[in-house]
């Protein structure tokens, strides 16, 4: 959040509960604001009470002047039908309602005109003469619906108090409470806001430009006021729409010249009340805005009613950083296409090496060609797709160097891991080729290398470095040792990928990206695994994303070449497919393939993993008691340990660490260990999952507090039709 640009959001029903009182106060909302023309003298109290334990400032709306429609639901308007007005609460429908203060209706004289819910429908007075009865009488001269409580607008203008009766109860309350914030509703002059100081001195207030007498008095409510809040609807009364976006650059020009906060309010994402996107119209009016000189804008529908509060604010914000951004025009750069609703990918760019369009197919009859296996293509796509950036290649023997040593490149980015292509021959090679990379499966070529480097290294210093020993019973050092003593370097281009059967699942970080970006999320937390899902898992995907308020759970499992025992990736999907469509909550889960493999190099590949996610648009990342280990080659703690070595903004995700998760069965629920350090060892229930796995092939299902018996089910019958569940070779 750019934090002279602030954000005020109205408290409705669609923001009135926990959740989202926390997720707006953690994207770093500047008030949360009471409107009381829609809320009850009996709920004022309560309202602040409740909103004061969030720590956010608090901003009560007065009601004012204003005249408001006593309809609890919508109602439609047909043009020429009659209806009555009352002057007592009624059943409302399209022929009888009342307004509010109920004393108006009284002075309604025949011929006044009244316009509802923002010239939504037009009525005029036509009978006055049966007041005597209780009502007066009127005609639909522009039909329309009106919402609930919806403003009223009168010409002529009636004779009303500046603050009404409610308006006045709540100041005490405020005075009580310890609030000190308002906006002023409808006042016309210096005179209003003197009065207004009178009932409470101490307090800071904005006045709500929204008449024409406020227009007519704007200079001298601009000197008075600590600032001016532009409310468009209510304006849109007094101003022709035509005259309206003229009318706002005018006060906002007088408000900057003043130095003077100034507010803008009233249709502003209003499309994302009712869709996760708002308009293009709507998007433009924001940036326009701000240029004109907006200090903060008002969410009001948005957030008291919406659908959508959370994704409105992520889109507000989002638009806030990309004006900060770009607002000196001459340095802007109409080619970059990053979504700002999401961390940026690591290293700025979202990389992505494809064959250019007219490349000669012919040529690659005399390019020189190596072979390459599965791990080799893998991170050939990856890097093609952006998922490693900032790489654009296999590293050059001085940048895996610099990350054995640093975990950095040689420009200084943090990247922990090297990405390497090996081979045992070298033979037609030389500096500044284009080899055709050959797919030893399919005999197929799948990529270009541009060949920059080839290098040899120590490869018992470099497996030092890299996993922490040299012992070929890791699997990591074995594959390392039996990959090749020459390294090549260069640049890639992918000419075609592999054909794995999962295709449906593999998405890019760009289509991932996409997918966020159109649900409205902005932080997401990130799941890696190599298993299919437990218990323990389960707990702490949900844990993470409420205790972190993310939006969405993105899940990432590895479908690569795994060890021995490990989980097929087949049995991966469908167990997560389940707990998708079944278990999870819906339209919070976001799952993914990751066509890669485990290098199983410990805290290095913790990092690793996080700033993958992270090219995904992640912005959190869970990481696991001995992530990506194996055996007993790393310290537990390592890979929680590794993440304290880089400052929060260099990594750019935030890592989300959990040791042991446990079933309690003295509070028969699961519980990380962190979080009851006290807890009787007597009544904590662990299984492995080693021995999970041994049941699961007898065909016997752990218990249900490891894993959901929907679940197992599913894998044993897997198990009994024949079909592969688990790796039983490296």
């Amino acid at each position: 959040m750019i934090k002279n640009i602030k954000i005020i959001a109205t408290i409705g029903e669609a923001s009135f509960n926990p959740e989202v009182l926390k997720k707006l106060k953690d994207r770093s909302v500047d008030y949360f604001r009471i409107n009381l023309s829609h809320t009850s003298k009996e709920d004022i109290e309560k309202k602040i009470i409740e909103l004061k334990t969030y720590g956010v400032p608090i901003m009560l709306d007065t009601e004012g002047r204003q005249i408001r429609t006593g309809n609890v639901h919508e109602i439609t308007f047909e043009e020429g039908d009659k209806i009555r007005i009352y002057n007592r609460e009624v059943e409302t429908d399209n022929k009888t309602f009342f307004l509010r203060p109920l004393t108006v209706v009284e002075q309604l004289e025949e011929g006044t005109l009244i316009s509802l819910d923002f010239n939504s429908a037009l009525i005029k007075i036509s009978n006055t003469s049966t007041i005597h009865e209780g009502f007066v009488e009127g005609t639909v001269l522009l039909g329309g619906k009106i919402g609930g409580q919806k403003g009223a607008h009168l010409e002529p203008k009636l004779d009303a108090p500046t603050f009404s009766e409610k308006d006045r109860f709540a100041i005490e309350l405020a005075k009580k409470l310890g609030v000190k914030q308002f906006s002023l509703s409808f006042i016309h002059n210096k005179k209003d806001l003197l009065e207004f100081q009178k009932l409470y001195c101490d307090a800071t207030f904005l006045t709500k430009i929204e008449t024409r007498e406020a227009l007519e008095n704007l200079e001298e409510l601009l000197e008075f006021s600590e600032g001016i809040l532009i409310d468009r609807g209510d304006l849109s009364r007094e101003v022709p729409l035509q005259k309206l976006p003229f009318v706002q650059k005018s006060i906002l020009k007088k408000a900057n010249e003043l130095n003077k906060e100034v507010y803008v309010a009233t249709n502003t994402l209003e499309n994302m009340s009712v869709c996760r996107k708002p308009s293009k119209s709507e998007v433009n009016d924001v940036i326009n805005t701000l240029f004109d000189g907006a200090t903060g804008f008002v969410l009001t529908k948005e957030t008291a009613i919406g659908n959508y509060p959370i994704e409105t604010l992520n889109m507000l914000s989002a638009l806030i950083r990309e004006f900060d951004k770009n607002k000196d025009l001459s340095e802007f750069n109409i080619t970059d296409t990053t979504d700002n609703l999401l961390v940026p990918p690591h290293g700025g760019k979202l990389i992505e090496r494809y064959i250019k369009k007219g490349f000669d197919s012919q040529q690659m009859l005399t390019m020189p060609k190596i072979s390459i296996d599965e791990t080799n293509l893998m991170d050939v796509e990856q890097i093609a797709c952006g998922a490693f950036s900032p790489l654009e290649g296999f590293m050059n023997k001085e940048n895996l160097m610099s990350v054995l040593h640093t975990m950095r490149l040689k420009n200084g980015v943090v990247w922990p891991m090297p990405i390497i292509l090996q081979t045992k021959t070298i033979e037609g090679l030389q500096d500044g080729q284009d080899v055709l990379l050959v797919y030893n499966k399919d005999s197929q070529p799948h990529a270009l290398l541009h060949l920059e480097q080839i290098y040899q290294v120590n490869m018992q210093d470099t497996a030092k470095k890299w996993f922490g020993t040299t012992d070929l019973n890791h699997p990591g050092v074995k594959t390392f040792f039996d990959s090749g003593q020459y390294f090549l370097a260069g640049k890639i281009d992918l000419i075609k990928r592999r054909n794995n059967g999962f295709q449906l699942y593999n998405l890019t970080p760009r289509q991932i990206r996409r997918i966020f970006s159109e649900r409205g999320w902005s932080k997401i937390v990130a799941f890696h695994t190599r298993n299919v899902i437990h218990r323990s898992h389960e707990f702490i995907q949900m844990d993470a994303m409420k205790k972190f308020l993310c939006d969405g759970l993105f899940v990432h499992p590895i479908i690569g070449k795994k060890k021995k025992g490990d989980f097929e990736a087949s049995a991966i999907i469908t167990t997560y497919e389940k707990m998708i469509n079944e278990i999870y909550p819906k339209g919070k889960v976001i799952f993914s393939t990751f066509s890669s493999y485990s290098r199983y190099a410990g805290p290095r590949e913790a990092v690793f993993t996080a700033l993958v996610r992270k090219n995904f648009g992640c912005s959190h990342f869970i990481v696991g008691r001995d992530h990506t280990g194996v055996k007993n080659y790393y310290d537990p703690q390592a890979s929680h340990k590794i993440f304290d070595q880089f400052g929060k903004e260099e990594i750019g995700i935030i890592p989300i660490k959990y040791n042991k998760v446990f079933y309690s069965t003295l509070e028969n629920k699961h519980i990380h260990e962190d979080d009851y350090l006290d807890h009787p060892e007597t009544q904590k229930k662990h299984i492995s999952g080693t021995h999970a796995r041994k049941l699961l092939m007898q065909g016997k299902k752990p218990p249900e507090w490891f894993m959901r018996p929907e679940i197992s089910q599913l894998i044993i019958n897997k198990i009994n039709t024949g079909e592969k569940v688990f790796v039983s070779d490296l």
